[in-house]
C-alpha cells in the first residue's frame, strides 16, 4: 500500500510540475531559491543525498535548466517539499534533518491536517486523497483554529535547529490581570503612578501618555517592563531583553538601519556571570546581546524590501517560542550565557504617512536563563507570562508612535554604564556609583 501512495504522489507531483509554462516555473524556482537561503542552518537527507542551504540553493539553479521530466527522483522530492512548504506556510525547519521521501510528506501534512481539524472543531474528515489538494487546505483551515482562539507557536532546539508547531489557547493569556506588584515596581521605578480604568491596551496606552506628560521617553516603560519581568518568580530569568524599532523609516522598513532600533538587556539583580561559565561581564553581556537583537532586527527588515539580493539576505520572521540548546552552534550565546531561552515576538501596527499598516519582526520580548542544568528548560507553560508582558509593551509603543515620539536613541547604541549584581552603577570606566 506504501508503494502505491508513493506512487501516485510521484505522478500527481511530476503533473503538477509539467502542467506549469517554462516562465511559471522559473519564477516559482526563483521564489525557492529566495526562500530556501534565509533559515539558516538546514540539511535534510533525501536516499544517499544531503541537502544544506549551500547545496540546495545549487540543486535548484541547475533544476531551471531543465523539464521535470528530466529530474531525479531525488530533486523531485526536493522541490516538490519546497513547493508544498510555501502552498501550506508551515515551517520548513519542521523538516530539518529528515529522510524527505513522498511518504513522509503525506504522513506529515495529513497529520496536520488531523490537528487542525480538531482544534477548529470542525468534525472529522478524511483529508484529501491528493497530497498538493491537502496542503493547499491547511492555510484556511489553520485560519479557523486562530479564530477558535488560539495562538500559533514554537518549539525550538537549538542543537539541530528543529522546530515543532503547537497552539496555545488565548485564554492562557493574563493580560487583564495587572497584579499590585506590577502597579508598585513602575511607580517605584518611573514615578508616574499607573492608570487604574479600563483593559489592559487603554490602561497602557495612558501610562503612556502619562509618562509622555511628565517628560519620560516611553523606551523608558519598555525597560521597567524588562526589569519586572526579571522579578517574576515563574519566569526565573537571568535576563530579560526587549527590542523594538524606534519609530522611523515605517514607510520603507527594509531602510531600517541598527541606530533606528532600540535593545535593552535586563540582568537579574545578584547574578554572576562566571558562576554559570559565562565570560563576559554584566556590561558586556548587556550590551553584546543589545546589539546582537538590533542587527536581527535589521536582517528581518530585508524581508520587505523590493530588492530580491535584500531579501536573500533576511532573517525569518519568528512565532512566540520555547528554545533549548541555543548555545550549541552560536558563539555568540557562549559567550553572553544565552541558553535556555523563552520569546514573544510582536507586530506593529503603525500609520507611517497616515495609511495604517502592520510590520512584523520589528519588537520581541525575550526571557534567557543562563544555566545548563536540564531542569531549568522553560516549558510551554512559561510562554503565555512573556506574551502578556510583550502585548502590554505593544501598547506602550504604539501609543507612543501615535504621539509621534520616537523611542530615545540612547537605547540604540551601547550604554555608558550597566548596573552590577549589586544593584550599584557602574560606568565605562568601571567607576561605581551607588
Amino acid at each position: 500500500m506504501g508503494i502505491l501512495v508513493r506512487a501516485t504522489h510521484v505522478s500527481e507531483a511530476l503533473e503538477q510540475w509539467q502542467a506549469l509554462s517554462t516562465a511559471e516555473r522559473t519564477t516559482l524556482l526563483d521564489l525557492f531559491e529566495e526562500r530556501f537561503v534565509v533559515p539558516r542552518p538546514i540539511e535534510v537527507y533525501i536516499g544517499e543525498m544531503s541537502l544544506t542551504n549551500d547545496s540546495g540553493v545549487e540543486l535548484i539553479k541547475q533544476s531551471r535548466a531543465e523539464n521535470p521530466s528530466a529530474w531525479s527522483y531525488e530533486q523531485l522530492v526536493f522541490l516538490t517539499t519546497l513547493w508544498l512548504w510555501e502552498l501550506s506556510k508551515i515551517a520548513l525547519t519542521e523538516l530539518n534533518e529528515a529522510d524527505l521521501g513522498f511518504s513522509l510528506l503525506w504522513d506529515f501534512f495529513a497529520d496536520r491536517w488531523r490537528t487542525y481539524e480538531t482544534l477548529a472543531g470542525v468534525g472529522e474528515t478524511p483529508p484529501p486523497e491528493s497530497l498538493f489538494q491537502l496542503v493547499r487546505a491547511l492555510p484556511p483551515l489553520r485560519e479557523q483554529v486562530e479564530k477558535k482562539g488560539y495562538l500559533r507557536c514554537m518549539e525550538i532546539n537549538g542543537a539541530s535547529w528543529e522546530r515543532r508547531e503547537w497552539w496555545m489557547p488565548r485564554s492562557a493569556l493574563s493580560t487583564e490581570r495587572i497584579p499590585d506588584a506590577f502597579l508598585a515596581f513602575v511607580e517605584g521605578r518611573l514615578g508616574v503612578e499607573f492608570p487604574t480604568q479600563g483593559d489592559y491596551a487603554t490602561r497602557f496606552r495612558a501610562w503612556t501618555d502619562a509618562l509622555v506628560g511628565k517628560g519620560i521617553n516611553p523606551a523608558e516603560g519598555l525597560v521597567a517592563l524588562a526589569e519586572y519581568v526579571l522579578t517574576l518568580p515563574q519566569l526565573r530569568a537571568d535576563y530579560a531583553i526587549v527590542t523594538c524599532a524606534r519609530g522611523v523609516k515605517f514607510d520603507e522598513p527594509w531602510k531600517i538601519q541598527l541606530m533606528d532600533v532600540m535593545s535593552y538587556t535586563a540582568i537579574r539583580p545578584g547574578y554572576d556571570p562566571t558562576e554559570h561559565g559565562v565570560r563576559l561581564n554584566r556590561g558586556q553581556i548587556s550590551n553584546a546581546i543589545a546589539q546582537r537583537m538590533r542587527y536581527n532586527v535589521v536582517c528581518r527588515c530585508r524581508n520587505f524590501s523590493p530588492l530580491r539580493e535584500e531579501r536573500m539576505q533576511a532573517q525569518s520572521f519568528q512565532f512566540p517560542d520555547v528554545a533549548a540548546m541555543e548555545d550549541a552552534h552560536h558563539n555568540g550565546h557562549v559567550a553572553n550565557g544565552v541558553r535556555f531561552v523563552t520569546r514573544a515576538p510582536f507586530l506593529l501596527d503603525v500609520a507611517p504617512s497616515g495609511r495604517r499598516t502592520t510590520l512584523r519582526g520589528l519588537a520581541d520580548l525575550r526571557v534567557n536563563r543562563a544555566s545548563h542544568r536540564a531542569e531549568d528548560r522553560f516549558t510551554r507553560a512559561d510562554l503565555p507570562a512573556v506574551i502578556t508582558m510583550s502585548l502590554w509593551m505593544k501598547a506602550t509603543v504604539e501609543r507612543a508612535f501615535e504621539l509621534g515620539v520616537l523611542l530615545d536613541d540612547k537605547y540604540c547604541n551601547k550604554l555608558d554604564y550597566y548596573t552590577d549584581k549589586d544593584g550599584g552603577r557602574v560606568d565605562r570606566g568601571g567607576i561605581l556609583r551607588r
